[in-house]
Formats: structure tokens, sequence, C-alpha cells
């Protein structure tokens, strides 16, 4: 057991339910978060729990279960990444209070973080899946593939999942997939992607410490990578508020709700302004709009 310290303001409750929209990796537990992760050659199920306060953060981090040879080092490293211990909002804030109609919509917000994918070709991977279908059906297309490769730890009656190494998806054919129930395009991105680095021709992992302006033209120079796909990625995999722009059809309808009080969805130009007015804050100003939107439109299933 090991204490991580993000940098404040935290809100670990906010986080771990914005994670209950973002992603199927993991599982809320009793006010935890558990996922497996891998660590060395092996699997750890880590769980993390918020003991501190918003303006005092403190996530206690334990150990639940094993399979295989786990690297401590490495273990201790990626929990402090998937808990986005290291990004710093506070600067968002601050410009947020002189904008009132964003520091209006952020404000039951404030304090919250995103989770960070275990790995870039996870994050990659399950954005794919979720090209151009609702999240609901994407969700249940992933949970089949992440049963389907069961790398996975059975404890306390719950199987929790990791998403499928590459080079076990490397060995794959289409017709593996199928059942999924996604198009074959989007399966040949995925294999292709987990083919190449299989063959040591892309290192994804390695782009992890590399910032923004080297990771985005890197994606998008993948097949089958376009802007939202990328964009959502680096966001989910480097904890780097990337704005998913025009092609978020959810992202249009908040815009349209919150900033000029009207249903349905605004149009592609009219979300551009809007957050292209945020300058560098963009990226995390829509995050934000979107989490907003799926709290107080789905909060009965919370």
């Amino acid at each position: 057991m090991w204490i991580i310290t993000p940098k404040p303001p935290y809100d670990f409750a906010k986080t771990l339910r914005g994670a209950r929209f973002l992603y199927v990796m993991g599982r809320e537990h009793a006010g935890t978060f558990r996922r497996v992760i891998r660590a060395g050659s092996g699997l750890a199920l880590l769980e993390v729990a918020g003991i501190g306060t918003v303006e005092q953060p403190r996530i206690q981090a334990r150990v639940l279960a094993t399979s295989g040879h786990v690297d401590e080092s490495a273990l201790i490293a990626k929990a402090r990444r998937i808990v986005n211990a290291d990004s710093d909002l506070t600067p968002f804030y601050a410009y947020a209070k002189n904008n009132p109609a964003l520091g209006t919509l952020i404000e039951p917000l404030y304090g919250l973080h995103t989770f960070q994918a275990d790995t870039l070709f996870e994050a990659v991977a399950l954005t794919v899946i979720e090209q151009q279908i609702t999240l609901k059906m994407a969700q249940t297309s992933e949970r089949w593939l992440l049963a389907w490769a069961n790398e996975s730890i059975h404890y306390d009656g719950v199987t929790y999942y990791t998403f499928p190494d590459p080079l076990m998806l490397a060995a794959c054919s289409v017709d593996d997939l199928i059942p999924m129930k996604i198009t074959g395009i989007r399966i040949r991105v995925i294999l292709d992607i987990a083919k190449q680095i299989a063959a040591g021709a892309l290192d994804l992992e390695a782009l992890r410490d590399q910032p923004r302006a080297v990771v985005y033209p890197a994606l998008m120079s993948l097949r089958g990578i376009g802007h939202w796909t990328a964009a959502w990625a680096i966001t989910r995999a480097l904890g780097d508020y990337m704005l998913v722009g025009r092609a978020d059809v959810a992202l249009r309808a908040a815009v349209n709700h919150y900033f000029y009080g009207l249903t349905g969805r605004c149009e592609p130009e009219t979300l551009e302004t809007t957050f292209n007015a945020y300058g560098d804050f963009a990226g995390v100003a829509g995050y934000y709009t979107l989490t907003r939107w799926a709290f107080d439109r789905y909060a009965h299933l919370i």
C-alpha cells in the first residue's frame, strides 16, 4: 500500500464518476476504483481510493491480487499515471473565473480529472471501436473483446479484465473478432496497429512521454485514425485534454444546451467558434462540457 499525492484541486469522487461514462476499463467498488494493469510480465489488480480533500488530495493505492511476475517499480509509476496525479488544472480554473459562461458551466465539476489508460494502444483501440456508433453499443463491443481475450484477475467473486496485449491481437484474423459487432474496417485498423507493434515497426508506448505536438501527428499518420480518434486517445492516455471537435455529436448537443439554451445539436461551425475562443483551454473546456452533459443527463443512472 502506498500514497499518491496529486496536484490540487483533485476531486476523486467526481473523477471516478466521470470514469463510468468514459471507460469500460475498471470498476467502481464502494467508492474506490479497481482495474487490472500490466506491470512487467504480470498483471496486478490495483485499487485506488481518495482519502484526502479536494484541496489537499491524497490517494491510497494498493494491490489486491496479482498474476505472474509484477514489476513493483513499474506498478507504482503506472498507478500515479492512471490517476493522472501530475495534471495541473489551476490555470484553467483561473481562466474560467473571467469567462462567465464557462465558469458557470464548470463550477459543479470543480476538481474533476480523468483517469488515464494503461497504455496508448488501449486508448487508441478503444476509441477506434467507438467511431460512429453510440457509446452504449461501443461499450458492449469493448466488453466482448475483454472477455474474449480473458487477460484477467478474479477477485472476491468478480472478474477484472485488462485490455488485450497487442501481441495477442496481432495473431488474430478479422473473422476472430467479428462477434465484436463493429465494422470489418475498424477491426482491420486495430489489427494493423497491433501487427505494427508486434513487428517492432511502431512503439506507441514511447510516445506517452512526448508532447502532444509529437503524439498527435504520429497518431494521425496511422491508417483509420482521424482527428476525433487521435484527440480522444490523447485525452485518455496522456491526460492532455484535446478538443475532439465537430465530429462529436454529444458535444454539439451539450454546446447548444449550455452555451445557447437550445435543444438539438449546434452546427459544427458553432462548436468550433465557441471553443476556439478559449484558446489553449479549448480541450479541457470541451471535456468539462461533455462531462457536465453526462452528469446532468444521466444522473438517474448513478
